[in-house]
């Protein structure tokens, strides 16, 4: 049994606290990377949506984009999707968390973590980095999909013993409460519970890296 890893954060949301935060964190030779973000459109607009689906003479092009709104969520299209936090992991038990609650301070964080010089951890950059291509069209200088890595080392032709999702790979390591957390879109971006789930990300991911670098010795 494992023991469980007690995490802290730290968490800036104004640009001015985000700048500074980012002083330190250039330093750091490794950062795990992860975002949290939610669906363009209210929860109001996708209910909305919803009704106006149930009418069986809707023309086609209302029915599109009906089901676009409705179906929006933090997982759509990129041009759908705003970034509400950006998640740091510094250690397997600490993360710095920036809340971003507008498009121009994403798009300088994202600036930020194209000049970033060191190693950036991301479990499952498919998603996260294609926000990033879409915003500025970069990507970090140097980073490693965790993810990707894990299947290499754990491939197995019986699917559910191959999993390499973070809470199937990490879950035993932290609070048991990290991975049934399932409010994903939360009306304060400043929620403690969502805060702490966010820093449990970023410090799994990291926790993640070093059972790798320990496997490889």
């Amino acid at each position: 049994m494992s023991e469980v890893i007690k995490v802290t954060y730290q968490h800036y949301s104004t640009r001015f606290h985000i700048a500074k935060a980012m002083k330190m964190l250039e330093d750091l030779p490794v950062l795990s990377f992860d975002t949290e973000g939610r669906g363009v459109y209210t929860p109001e607009d996708r209910e909305e949506a919803k009704e106006l689906l149930k009418n069986p003479d809707i023309s086609k092009e209302h029915k599109r984009l009906s089901l676009l709104v409705a179906n929006n969520s933090g997982l759509s299209f990129p041009s759908l999707v705003r970034v509400t936090h950006f998640i740091f992991g510094t250690s397997n038990s600490h993360s710095i968390v920036f809340v971003c609650d507008n498009p121009q301070l994403e798009l300088f964080i994202w600036d930020w973590i194209s000049r970033y010089k060191g190693l950036l951890l991301v479990h499952n950059a498919l998603f996260d980095l294609k926000l990033m291509k879409h915003r500025v069209n970069k990507y970090p200088l140097n980073y490693i999909d965790t993810s990707l890595v894990a299947k290499c080392l754990i491939n197995h032709v019986s699917i559910w013993k191959a999993k390499i999702g973070l809470k199937e790979l990490m879950g035993s390591f932290y609070d048991p409460r990290w991975s049934v957390h399932e409010d994903y879109e939360p009306k304060n971006l400043r929620d403690p519970d969502f805060l702490m789930y966010s820093a449990t990300d970023g410090a799994a991911t990291f926790k993640l890296w070093e059972m790798i670098q320990e496997m490889r010795k």
